[in-house]
């Protein structure tokens, strides 16, 4: 590959290890920009762009040339909704830190001043958008659409990935989503939880959090797909409203 040529888009995103529908996942295409000025890739199955040099956030990663995370995140504006850019904000901004795995790929700031270099481009606005939405403390895309799905039903915004203390300050859980003030959080079953020694650690764990007064609403893959979508949001929103309203919420 050329010097002036950088993997960009869904290419580079997903180099980052950024979660992306399966849409994209799948594709084999592979993205590559150029700097504006140079002429763009046309090899059979390449997608090529020409990209102003300020965008282009040229990088490297294992030796491998691609854009930024936080213009790549820019660069996706063209190419998902906005939900999705929220998760791909929300992965890029918290990385693996609330389980004190790998640091997050950017800040904020660095997608604020990133959203102020792609002025103009196409999807601006469903990423600032996004921007407004995205918060630090998803680990995965599922979580983050579902954390999407849940304010816009209208109930109280949950926390990701809270840090559940007993009263002596020692870690109980960390909940996956969770609204503290009424103690109800969300947990997420995959058939990973199948086994029988995970099965045993999960009941421990939810007693655990039942000692400390959480309720907790269990959601499978009936209630969540695999692309991270809630499959009838209605029920499931249904389910977790009664479990705050037993709490003394009320919309």
């Amino acid at each position: 590959m050329p010097g002036r040529q950088v993997f960009s888009h869904s290419t580079a995103a997903l180099l980052w290890g950024v979660p992306l529908p399966p849409r994209l996942e799948e594709d084999l295409r592979v993205h590559v920009a150029v700097p504006a000025g140079s002429t763009r890739s046309l090899a059979a199955g390449v997608v090529g762009h020409v990209i102003h040099p300020d965008r282009l956030g040229a990088t490297t990663l294992a030796g491998i040339r691609l854009s930024a995370p936080s213009d790549t995140w820019c660069q996706l504006g063209s190419m998902l909704d906005l939900d999705d850019l929220v998760a791909v904000a929300d992965h890029l901004i918290t990385g693996g830190e609330p389980v004190g795995r790998d640091p997050a790929l950017c800040s904020r700031g660095e997608l604020a001043a990133a959203l102020r270099r792609h002025d103009g481009c196409r999807g601006i606005t469903r990423l600032r958008d996004a921007f407004e939405l995205a918060q630090w403390g998803p680990l995965s895309r599922r979580e983050s659409l579902l954390r999407l799905q849940l304010v816009r039903g209208g109930l109280p915004e949950p926390v990701p990935n809270l840090r559940v203390l007993d009263a002596a300050g020692r870690l109980v859980a960390i909940v996956d989503l969770a609204i503290p003030a009424w103690r109800v959080g969300i947990e997420y079953q995959s058939d990973l939880h199948r086994s029988p020694a995970q099965f045993r650690a999960d009941v421990r764990r939810l007693e655990r959090l039942a000692d400390q007064g959480w309720l907790i609403v269990q959601a499978t893959s009936d209630d969540v797909g695999a692309d991270g979508r809630v499959r009838d949001s209605a029920a499931f929103l249904d389910r977790v409203a009664a479990r705050l309203r037993s709490r003394g919420w009320s919309p």
